[in-house]
Parts: C-alpha cells; sequence; structure tokens
C-alpha cells in the first residue's frame, strides 16, 4: 500500500471538494517543535496504551499533562480516552477547554464540531470551520494531511449535511471516508445513520 495518495476533485451538482493529498505517515514535526526528544517518545507510547490499556493510558496521560498543559495532541488524546471510557462529562468538558484554548487545531475543531452536533446546535459548525468545507480551504499552507485528519472531516462534515438537511452532500463525504478508510468506525456510523434516514424517508 502506498503511504500517500491524492484523492481528487470531486463535483456534483450538490457536493464540490478540492483535491487533497492524503498519507498513512504521521507528520511528527508539530509535535517535534512542542515536546522533547524524551517526552516525544513517551507520548508516542500513549497511542498503542490508549488501543489496549484506556484505563492505565488515561492515568499516564493525565500525568503526562501536568508537564503540557495546554498541548492541543495531550488534550485530543485525552479526550479520545475519556470517550473511549465512557466518562462522556469530562470528555465533553475537555472538548470545549481544548478549542477554546487551540481553535485552529483540527482536531480540537472536529472534537468541538462534534459536541455542538450532539449537542443539537448545528449552527455553530460555520463559525467552527470558517465557513470552509475542505481542508485544503481550511489549511491552504498544508500540503498533505494525515488519513485520520481527513477522515475525521470527512465524517463530521457528513453528520454536519445531514443535520442541515443536506442529505446528498452527506453521503458525498461518507463515501469518501468509506474510501479512505472503510474500517474505521466514524465512516460506519455515519454510514448508519444516512441508511436509516433514507429508510425512514
Amino acid at each position: 500500500m502506498k503511504n500517500t495518495f491524492l484523492v481528487p476533485e470531486q463535483r456534483t451538482p450538490h457536493f464540490y471538494l478540492p483535491p487533497h493529498k492524503v498519507s498513512w505517515k504521521q507528520d511528527l514535526t508539530p509535535l517535534k517543535q512542542e515536546f522533547s526528544k524524551e517526552d516525544l517518545g513517551q507520548f508516542l507510547t500513549f497511542y498503542s496504551l490508549a488501543e489496549t490499556s484506556p484505563k492505565k493510558g488515561q492515568k499516564e496521560v493525565e500525568n503526562f499533562r501536568e508537564k503540557y498543559p495546554n498541548s492541543p495532541a495531550v488534550l485530543n488524546l485525552l479526550t479520545f480516552l475519556y470517550m473511549s471510557r465512557r466518562k462522556i462529562f469530562k470528555a465533553n468538558h475537555l472538548i470545549r477547554e481544548n478549542y477554546a484554548k487551540n481553535p485552529t487545531n483540527l482536531f480540537a475543531r472536529i472534537n468541538y464540531a462534534d459536541l455542538c452536533l450532539r449537542k443539537k446546535k448545528p449552527e455553530e459548525i460555520g463559525e467552527i470551520f470558517d465557513h470552509t468545507y475542505s481542508l485544503t480551504e481550511l489549511y491552504p499552507e498544508k500540503k498533505t494531511f494525515h488519513i485520520s485528519e481527513f477522515r475525521g472531516f470527512m465524517v463530521v462534515m457528513g453528520f454536519y449535511h445531514l443535520a442541515i438537511g443536506k442529505r446528498e452532500a452527506a453521503e458525498c463525504y461518507h463515501y469518501l471516508a468509506a474510501k479512505v478508510d472503510p474500517d474505521h468506525p466514524g465512516p460506519k456510523i455515519l454510514g448508519k445513520k444516512l441508511f436509516l434516514k433514507r429508510k425512514k424517508s
């Protein structure tokens, strides 16, 4: 499998997306700028710990956060751990805090947009993403997006467009998310919502 691939321009009567370059390889440059070499190595181990032992991972990341209280990467990972352990109140509080501290961080934006959608406030989504609906417009200086960034953005945009009644656009966002990462729960959950909505209508 290639590390990097191009998602070509998408154009339908209900949907437009410029080309996006997507990669499976994580760009560690922002983390290298934020953490010391030793702390970076420690932080990267937390990702595998989050999958294998969320309870232990939560404790480790909470301790690590004392050193980096405002780090978007730390806050995003801790949010994931709270969500995976169904600590929804804590997760929601952290999502709001992270977005307030890091309003241009993509995952802080995605998590906050997801929270707004869960709270039935889709009207807030436009402002969160500067009224743009593609990553290349949102971050014009960025040439390549990690698969998790592209998939996460496509999924939240799919839910948003479904919430405002633009199902055709929502289906296009879902198609792209499922195409690049078909086994991830995000596209699957969005697909179920779209299928149920279509079945009921």
